[in-house]
């Protein structure tokens, strides 16, 4: 196991030194202008490479402007998107809150961050995610965080997370020197929430770091999560920055029901209560447009971040990564104002990935820097962002991820890194395989009788595959209980036969030898 230690100091103690070091770095010779001051003038030159990963909950790939939305919902991504390779084929791994997370900065099955039950005791983490009871997740120590990584190598790091379930308490801030939590701190002079507060926050960091420092920083914005609030003045939401962009937008006349108001959060075919306006009766279609408001308005706030950041000189040196953590349902097979399914508007993602100038010559890129390949359409997930950086920044790993590195996508090679992508819906329990051209979804399996259960996609083969998915998912969990025993308890350690299983079962590209052999 790794021995590298997540310390970290009193945090306004380390931003005021921050501070102090940045203001006086440059002070000689006269000038008493800042290190970034200076770079930003053109007189200082940036040498030190920085990771930026931007998360952006509920945010589903085909409201993007990306995908073709009829709505221009995300014209600051869609100019990103010119320098940058777009996997059109990226799926979140489950659309619970914190097991997204897990699965984005762990590399790893969300189920591996659930306490395992008594030791004998029959209990799936399929049935913990279904039943959304997240209250008791944490993350054990052995299961190592992104921020460690960068961590083992000297990079600062740090996370500026937006909602009040990523937290210090669960164990997200293990590998960040900085963890910085929905709000802010006590104290702090922007307290704002969103996009807007988790961007100024990262931009008072990041202008405190020298100009030869490495750093990693990993953003989470939920916006899209609170774009159902209405604002107490006036009955819609904050679209700030962008109301010239979404003025002609008009709602839909195929969506102009209304939706009745639920008795609790999570039911079908009703309203969440906290998601719901109660003041007066709201179309769906308003529901909708308020939802791309809000994407439009996300759009602008990473716009503003990049250019920040850009306009002292770090461009070149930073590899950017924005992706969505899980979608939202819009009414779609019975789900209103949140994500909870194992279905398309659920959890297929955008994911874009814009490697620093050092890492574009080394991936075979253009002199421009034009990727060989600028639309990825192969099968990728979530899981998969964790081992990629790793293996682009050249850390070793004592335990091998569950995802698989997309470096052979980004230099352009052909052909799938995976087969098969698990994942598992949050509202209610189930499971679910991901090919590249299928998807076959079964819900409560305990439960239902065919063919209820049972909801496919293009499934190649035979109509009916509720036999062979249902065997491939108690074996998956058989050897994720194992494993997660082995990661909170120290109990059963195989020396990485269980991982390695997991990875064949999947089809990883550099597993597929492995697998036969077991």
């Amino acid at each position: 196991m790794s021995t590298i230690q997540s310390t970290t100091p009193p945090r306004r103690r380390r931003l005021l030194l921050a501070a102090l070091l940045a203001a006086g770095g440059a002070a000689s010779c006269g000038d008493e202008r800042s290190e970034i001051e200076r770079a930003r003038a053109g007189e200082a030159e940036v040498t030190g490479q920085g990771v930026l990963v931007i998360v952006v909950d509920g945010l589903r790939w085909d409201h993007t402007s990306l995908a073709g939305y009829d709505r221009d919902t995300t014209p600051s991504l869609r100019k990103f998107a010119k320098e940058s390779v777009v996997f059109e084929n990226a799926w979140g791994v489950t659309p619970s809150m914190v097991g997204a997370h897990v699965a984005i900065l762990a590399g790893d099955d969300p189920g591996m961050a659930i306490p395992p039950p008594p030791q004998g005791a029959s209990e799936f983490p399929a049935r913990d995610i279904g039943a959304d009871e997240e209250d008791r997740w944490f993350l054990p120590e052995e299961l190592h965080l992104l921020g460690r990584h960068f961590l083992g190598l000297g990079w600062s790091t740090a996370a500026f997370v937006d909602h009040e379930d990523i937290k210090e308490l669960r164990g997200f801030d293990r590998g960040f020197r900085e963890f910085v939590e929905h709000r802010g701190e006590p104290g702090d002079r922007v307290r704002e929430e969103g996009a807007f507060g988790v961007g100024k926050r990262f931009i008072q960091w990041v202008n405190g770091r020298a100009l030869d420092e490495d750093w990693f920083a990993y953003l989470q914005m939920n916006d899209l999560e609170r774009s159902w609030r209405v604002n107490r003045d006036r009955d819609k939401i904050e679209i700030r920055g962008v109301e010239d962009a979404v003025k002609d937008w008009r709602v839909r006349p195929e969506l102009s029901y209304v939706p009745p108001l639920g008795l609790v959060e999570r039911a079908f075919h009703t309203l969440p209560p906290s998601r719901a306006n109660r003041a007066r009766s709201v179309t769906m279609a308003e529901y909708e447009l308020r939802y791309d408001h809000g994407i439009c308005a996300v759009d602008a706030s990473v716009a503003r971040i990049l250019a920040s950041v850009e306009d002292f000189g770090r461009k070149d040196n930073i590899t950017v990564v924005i992706l969505g953590s899980f979608g939202t349902s819009l009414g779609e097979h019975g789900l209103f104002l949140r994500a909870g399914l194992a279905e398309e508007g659920d959890l297929h993602v955008p994911l874009l990935v814009r490697p620093s100038r050092a890492l574009r010559e080394t991936l075979g890129w253009s002199a421009e820097g034009r990727p060989p390949v600028m639309r990825v359409k192969e099968l990728v997930g979530s899981i998969d962002l964790a081992p990629t950086l790793v293996d682009l920044i050249g850390a070793e790993v004592t335990r091998p991820m569950l995802g698989a590195s997309l470096r052979p996508l980004l230099q352009g090679e052909t052909g799938p890194i995976r087969d098969r992508l698990p994942v598992r819906p949050s509202m209610i329990p189930g499971f679910a395989l991901i090919e590249p051209e299928s998807r076959a979804v079964v819900y409560r399996p305990d439960l239902a009788v065919p063919p209820a259960r049972r909801s496919w996609s293009s499934w190649t083969g035979s109509g009916d595959q509720a036999e062979e998915v249902s065997e491939y998912w108690t074996r998956w969990e058989e050897l994720i209980e194992l494993e997660r025993r082995w990661l909170h308890f120290g109990l059963g350690a195989d020396e990485g036969a269980r991982v390695q299983a997991l990875r064949g079962m999947q089809g990883l590209a550099e597993s597929r030898a492995e697998v036969r052999s077991l």
